[in-house]
């Protein structure tokens, strides 16, 4: 009791009278703007009312009188109430009453003082919007580049505009529109413009915002859109209408892993196309069907301008993952426009449901962006229907002569026999006198073209369908899709309901032309029926829970949903390896839960796929759970899949097990993981090359938790099988360590450190086929020191293997001014710009370099590790001391980085940090040695700071063509001071 009265002598004020007069207005303000509600209490001449005889409003700390209150002019209100200790005033004004002398009338006279008059934000808002933002203004010159300005505006806007009306807004303005880069779990986007209008009932979204939505099983739709956002909700109704360009295109990428390769792996568009931008924060990344969480410290990094996602040391990737990801990306082809609506109704006291939406999403085929389509083009295109090789032109052109009549091509014709058939390549040979043609790649698909890429320009000819590209030019096809969707479900009881959905859809793949129109149509219907695990008696029996599903799907071959529909896992769950099958789809599922105890789960689950009269699949899943969550912990799923077609069969069993046993704080336990597919033709018993089988066993133990320390161990073993000239033979044998330790015991030091080692040892005879044996080693270790008040310090190092492209320098021509490099012109008369013909300039530059990857990858590791540390002389001794005084206005920081991405074989020179290796021009690809001191004197103070800067960097670059190093060092003061209150300087 006594430290609840200390607590509000601490917090609370002591009783607070305040005396006020009768006014017409009815309108009565305390002194406080914190009043303690319900301490209230209120005398007219002494004289006690009752709460119904006023009415208090807490936010804004005033209070009006009931109009059945009978009561004088001439009365006096006592207020007393308690109050919350605050240092605020209860009113803040920017003009105030002064007193002046008069000249005419020579009197002295109170007015109004012209301090705070004119247009204030308070004048716009109004008083409860918070506004806050930045507006910078600067520009840069230099040594090497002309003078230019920047410029940026920042506004975020908060608050209520009436009782009923919210506003939220963030407007920006820069001319830095570029996508944040995907090594953290959070985005920054620079660019983003919104403002949002909330009332209870609506909301009204202007500008960019995510829109995501799910109606039934087929109405999914998440996107990122610009435009207009309405949505509202009353009394069970809701429903919205979005009306808006999209940023993109949805697609997904599945691909498996390689060993010893965490990346990076290149994503492509829906039609294999690798010139895409992948859209900020669209996509969703999976492996073996679980979710990853993007950021250096976590599972994944992506740089969506390459569209490539390379995983961190904290998500081993092997041969035997499965990769999915999902995303949005842009090939700015053609404006990209959206519209959608949907209505939910809640009926008979909200057991019946009434769902519908409507979406269309398409190109606008009048408004190509970076595409110039001739009359030519648009009859090229109408004439290919849905075809896109169809709506190609040859990128085989002659050169244009020069003034004098002279070709300088790039490529030279050569005539070949191949396969006893006469046939033509072009050779890269800028410079020849024979080289008078140009050409123009496109990427085709992975074995569909005659050539790879070399570098920007230069294709080599590798042989019929060996390579990835060809010498043509896709046209793009303007597409448009539109589904609508309508379900109604009804709710029989508590956890008992029934779902009806109908949903059709019209895929135009190509709506410059009316060709193959006749198969856009598709519907598709869906029948759930789930009740949710309920208690079961017979008599005075207990059979526990039971909960059961039904589902009966069918889809049109013809449907095209807007997004996802399916999951993750779906064609692997019933083996379905044709993906683009023409056939309708029948799937039924029945699914039973059991839960007799509260220990134990046990689901059962039939599905039966059927595509067309060609293919069936029949899978039955068994999950057994015993487990309370705490000291134990045992799950074991078996899955078995038989499917067949027209030419093959096939049997898959898959088995996955887990379980723990808790001691103390000891945790031991283990996964397993075994698959056996058998693929056979119609008749035979010969292994066809897509079968597989494999068991992995990984025992571990985990400390939980020991004076602060934490600790895990783990081993793997697995062992894979593949036929081997039809018989299911010993492939390799697969070993891992994996180690991972964490220190928090006291509050100076958090530390982690994890490391992964795994062998890959391939059998004799898979070694003659090509196969090598691989090691991965996996190495990160991040820690944070706090030793004592006036130093911290962290240190990070991370290692892995990767494959890695060399860059190559591509110069980009600009408005004259705002480059750094001029064309010098052809020089050797090879008809190409060579990187030695652009020269740097001062002023007067029209190009910028910038750096591309080439499409060779080379196995490489990569090595990450940086130290950084903090020292406060403030802290070092007494303030009152001569010594304090001195070093008092003093910080230093330091900072030091080192990155090297390397061919070198001998991993020792790199994971054990031999500088000496580092950089080396024979084997690095990419390096930087960086290191950065900083002095404060009086840092972060607003009226003088200044602050000593010495900083350095060493690096070296594998350009496709070249080598380049680099040395950079700064030598710097900066100076912050303020001259008068409304203007700072740097």
């Amino acid at each position: 009791m006594q430290s609840a009265l200390t607590a509000q002598q601490k917090y609370y004020s002591g009783i607070i009278t305040d005396t006020l007069h009768i006014n017409f207005e009815n309108m009565y303000k305390i002194s406080q703007p914190a009043i303690i509600p319900y301490t209230e209490t209120i005398k007219i001449n002494g004289r006690l009312l009752n709460k119904s005889d006023f009415l208090f409003d807490y936010q804004t700390a005033s209070f009006k009188l009931s109009e059945s209150l009978h009561y004088s002019i001439f009365d006096t209100i006592t207020v007393s109430y308690l109050a919350v200790r605050l240092s605020l005033k209860k009113e803040y004004e920017n003009r105030s009453l002064v007193y002046k002398f008069e000249e005419k009338s020579h009197d002295t006279i109170r007015i109004a003082s012209s301090e705070g008059s004119g247009l204030s934000p308070e004048s716009i808002f109004g008083n409860n919007v918070e506004k806050s933002g930045t507006i910078v203004r600067g520009f840069t010159v230099g040594t090497t580049k002309d003078f230019s300005l920047t410029s940026g505006l920042r506004l975020q806007l908060s608050g209520k505009l009436s009782n009923d009306i919210e506003i939220v807004a963030a407007l920006t303005d820069e001319n830095t529109p570029i996508q944040p880069e995907g090594n953290t779990a959070t985005l920054d986007e620079l660019d983003k413009v919104f403002i949002q209008v909330k009332h209870p009932n609506a909301t009204g979204t202007f500008g960019d915002y995510e829109l995501k939505e799910k109606t039934g099983e087929f109405g999914v739709i998440d996107r990122k859109l610009e435009g207009l956002l309405g949505e509202f909700n009353y009394e069970g109704q809701k429903g919205y209408v979005a009306v808006a360009t999209s940023k993109g295109k949805f697609t997904t990428n599945q691909f498996t892993g390689s060993d010893g390769v965490q990346g990076p792996y290149t994503l492509y568009g829906a039609n294999s196309e690798n010139d895409i931008i992948v859209i900020a924060g669209t996509e969703n990344v999976y492996v073996d069907g679980v979710q990853l969480k993007r950021g250096e410290r976590n599972d994944y990094t992506i740089d969506y301008a390459n569209a490539q996602v390379t995983f961190t040391t904290n998500k081993l990737i092997t041969s035997a993952s499965r990769i999915t990801i999902d995303f949005q990306y842009t090939d700015r082809q053609y404006a990209r426009n959206f519209f959608g609506a949907g209505i939910q109704s809640k009926l008979v006291d909200n057991k019946l449901g009434i769902n519908f939406q409507y979406m269309k999403e398409g190109d606008d085929k009048t408004s190509p962006v970076d595409i110039t389509l001739s009359d030519s083009d648009k009859a090229l295109l109408a004439s290919a229907g849905n075809d896109r090789f169809k709506a190609t032109k040859t990128g085989i052109a002659l050169a244009t002569p020069d003034s004098l009549g002279v070709i300088h091509g790039t490529y030279q014709k050569i005539d070949t026999t191949i396969d006893n058939k006469s046939y033509s390549y072009y050779l890269y040979n800028p410079g020849s006198t024979s080289a008078v043609y140009t050409l123009t790649f496109s990427y085709v698909g992975t074995g569909k073209g005659d050539y790879t890429r070399q570098s920007i320009g230069n294709f080599l000819f590798v042989g019929i369908n060996q390579g990835d590209y060809a010498p043509v030019i896709f046209l793009p096809l303007p597409e448009s899709k539109q589904l609508a969707d309508f379900s109604i479900n009804y709710l029989f009881a508590d956890g008992i309901s029934l779902e009806l959905e109908l949903a059709g859809s019209v895929w135009d793949q190509n709506t410059f032309s009316s060709i193959d129109d006749n198969n856009n149509d598709g519907y598709a219907r869906n029948l759930l029926f789930k009740m949710d695990p309920r208690k079961v008696e017979i008599g005075k029996v207990n059979l526990g829970q039971i909960g059961l599903s039904y589902k009966d799907r069918y889809i049109q071959n013809s449907f095209t949903p807007i997004d996802r529909i399916n999951s993750i896992e779906y064609n692997r769950d019933y083996n379905i390896t044709d993906t683009t099958t023409t056939e309708n789809e029948e799937l039924r599922e029945f699914n039973l839960t059991l839960i007799p105890v509260d220990e134990l789960n046990v689901n059962s689950a039939y599905s039966s796929l059927k595509r067309g009269e060609s293919f069936s699949s029949n899978r039955f899943n068994n999950t057994l759970s015993f487990s309370d969550n705490k000291t134990y912990s045992f799950n074991y799923n078996l899955d078995y899949v038989s499917s067949s077609d027209s030419i093959y069969k096939s049997s898959w069993l898959r088995q996955k097990g887990s379980g723990y046993y808790s001691f103390g704080k000891f945790k031991p336990g283990f996964d397993f993981l075994a698959e056996n597919k058998k693929d056979l033709n119609t008749g035979a018993d010969t292994l066809l090359s897509t079968s597989l089988k494999y068991y992995e066993i990984d025992p571990y133990i985990n400390l939980v938790d020991f004076y602060g320390f934490k600790f895990t161990t783990k081993y793997t073993l697995r062992n894979d099988y593949l036929p081997l000239s039809g018989i299911m033979t010993k492939q390799s044998t697969s070993t891992g360590e994996y180690f991972e330790l964490a220190y928090s015991g006291i509050r100076q030091i958090n530390s982690t450190f994890n490391l992964t080692i795994v062998n890959k040892d391939y059998e004799e005879a898979f070694k003659k086929e090509g196969y090598l044996n691989t090691q991965t080693i996996l190495v990160r270790s991040q820690s944070r020191f706090n030793f004592w008040s006036p130093i911290t310090g962290d240190f990070y190092y991370e290692v892995s293997t990767q494959k890695s492209a060399k860059l190559q320098k591509v110069f980009v021509k600009v408005t004259k001014g705002s480059g750094n490099y001029i064309y010098l012109g052809d020089l050797n008369n090879n008809g190409i710009m060579d990187e030695n013909e652009f020269q740097s300039t001062l002023y007067d530059g029209d190009y910028v370099m910038v750096t591309v990857p080439t499409d060779q990858l080379y196995p490489v590791i990569d090595l990450k590790t940086s130290t950084h540390w903090r020292l406060s002389y403030r802290d070092m001794a007494d303030l009152n001391s001569v010594l304090g005084k001195i070093l008092h206005p003093f910080t230093s920081d330091v900072q030091w980085r080192v990155e090297e991405n390397t061919q070198e074989q001998d991993y020792k020179k790199i994971y054990f940090l031999h500088f000496s290796d580092f950089q080396n021009p024979d084997k690095t690809i990419n390096g930087s040695n960086y290191v950065q001191h900083d002095l404060f004197l009086f840092e972060n103070d607003p009226e003088f700071s200044a602050r000593i800067r010495y900083n350095q960097t060493k690096g070296l670059n594998q350009y496709s063509s070249e080598l380049e190093r680099a040395y950079a060092r700064e030598r710097s003061l900066r100076i912050n001071f303020r001259m008068v209150k409304e203007i700072s300087n740097q």
